[in-house]
């Protein structure tokens, strides 16, 4: 090796550990001085990114429903029926009993009113639990059921 190329590459060692030097102060000094700063930047940058998208405004003569206050209009067998039901008890589709056929309906009759209602309520065959009306009450199924056996006559 000759002595120019162990020259320049002690020369380059140097400026690199000057540079790494002054590097590590600059940032060890910059830290210390500005951490309010930079910790306030995190912040900011932090929360723009998890801010809510929207709001919620409640206007205090609209009445808001809650799990503590829930008034729902009663609806006749015939509007859940209409809503509901008839898309399957209509057509008969997976062995569903057809809306005002007594062929259909013969041997569910005498289980009785109670116990039909139950079956509704529980599902039963293809039919899902509460036939797919989820936000039916018990006495909403029975009134709809009620209304699918007076068909009948």
């Amino acid at each position: 090796m000759s002595q120019g190329t162990t020259t320049s590459t002690k020369l380059m060692l140097i400026v690199w550990a000057l540079a790494m030097i002054f590097i590590g102060y600059k940032s060890l000094s910059s830290y210390s001085d500005d951490s309010s700063h930079s910790e306030m930047m995190v912040d900011k940058g932090v929360l723009e990114r998890i801010k809510p998208i929207g709001e919620v405004r409640i206007d205090s003569s609209t009445m808001v429903a809650s799990a503590d206050n829930t008034e729902t209009a009663e609806r006749s067998g015939e509007e859940i029926y209409n809503g509901k039901c008839a898309g399957c008890h209509t057509s008969g589709i997976m062995g569903a009993p057809k809306y005002a056929s007594l062929a259909d309906w013969t041997s569910r009759i005498d289980l009785g009113l109670d116990k039909l209602t139950a079956s509704a309520i529980a599902g039963k065959g293809g039919m899902p639990a509460r036939g797919t009306c989820m936000d039916c009450s018990d006495n909403d199924i029975k009134v709809t059921v009620q209304y699918m056996l007076d068909s009948l006559e």
